[in-house]
């Protein structure tokens, strides 16, 4: 998509991929894509669709079936809302613009499942993300990297990878890239704030900080009211990063406790009524996204990630 140019997507559209394409978004250009709400949520009627060009059943879950949606350095104000990738080799790929005015990216009320790579790879960029839902990675489903501006309220960023090893958690985030002569660029990690999120997965620990120090730059991070596994049993994880007790970085965090979701080896990652995010979300950030991705208010009584808790169906 060239410069001064904006592909406007609108709610219902089904894109297809074949194998290695995409959308490139170029420096001066913007995508919006403006699906809506679907009330029937076996059709996703209103919804926007990106997926992979196979269409048959056994193609239905398959990473890595196509490329990515690039989101170029100097493209801008690009809007996701109500959308649902999945299949590809990296779901959005944010590059630059880490302190731009308005984020480079938002996205909300979204879905973004098996990834061969990353669900999001953001690198030295400004993203916003509400009531969004990730899982399924051969890597992580969200990476912050190269510093940056990363602000996530009410998302569930989960990985069950279940098609071999994966060396990543679900969340990573860094401040450098490693360069052709195996030196590592550090630049600022403006903020990296995480509020009433679940971050969860089939391994441990499932969100990394990995900063490499340097007096000049900024590393700033905040957990506040989520639900993490992050188990240190072998005492890996030491430093001020990792001081689990400083409020400055957590605040009310829990951690290591079931988030019961529905299934996630089938990317249904709904809570139910044990889960210990119920109840457990901040009142202010619920007033800020005040319905959670199926549309229920949250307000009265806010429970942690993209989805407000049900009763799950009584098996036989």
């Amino acid at each position: 998509m060239p410069s001064g140019e904006t592909l406007t997507i609108d709610a219902g559209a089904r894109l297809h991929f074949h194998e290695n394409s995409g959308i490139i978004v170029q420096s001066g250009a913007s995508i919006n894509v403006n699906g809506e709400y679907s009330p029937n949520q076996d059709t996703l009627e209103n919804e926007v669709i990106f997926e992979g060009d196979r269409l048959e059943p056994n193609f239905s879950e398959r990473p890595g079936q196509w490329g990515t949606i690039w989101l170029l350095d100097g493209s801008l104000n690009n809007t996701f809302n109500h959308i649902t990738i999945r299949n590809a080799l990296v779901g959005i790929l944010c590059d630059g613009n880490a302190d731009a005015t308005e984020n480079k990216l938002t996205i909300t009320n979204s879905q973004i499942y098996n990834s061969a790579s990353f669900c999001i790879l953001g690198r030295n960029t400004s993203i916003k993300g509400e009531n969004l839902v990730l899982n399924n990675a051969g890597q992580s489903t969200l990476a912050a990297t190269f510093g940056g501006k990363y602000n996530f309220t009410h998302c569930t960023i989960a990985n069950y990878w279940n098609n071999g090893p994966r060396p990543l958690p679900a969340l990573l985030i860094n401040n450098f890239i490693v360069d052709e002569n195996e030196t590592a660029i550090v630049t600022d990690l403006t903020e990296a704030n995480f509020n009433n999120c679940i971050i969860y997965g089939n391994d441990n620990p499932e969100f990394l900080l990995d900063e490499v120090e340097d007096a000049a730059v900024s590393f700033n991070f905040k957990f506040t009211n989520c639900l993490v596994r992050f188990e240190d049993r072998n005492d890996n994880f030491t430093g001020d990063n990792f001081d689990f007790e400083n409020t400055t970085l957590y605040e009310n965090v829990i951690f290591n406790q079931n988030p019961d979701f529905k299934d996630p080896n089938t990317n249904m990652l709904i809570i139910g009524d044990d889960s210990a995010a119920n109840g457990q979300g901040n009142g202010a950030f619920a007033n800020e996204v005040p319905t959670d991705i199926l549309n229920v208010n949250r307000t009265a009584s806010s429970d942690i990630g993209a989805y407000q808790h049900i009763s799950f169906p009584k098996e036989d």
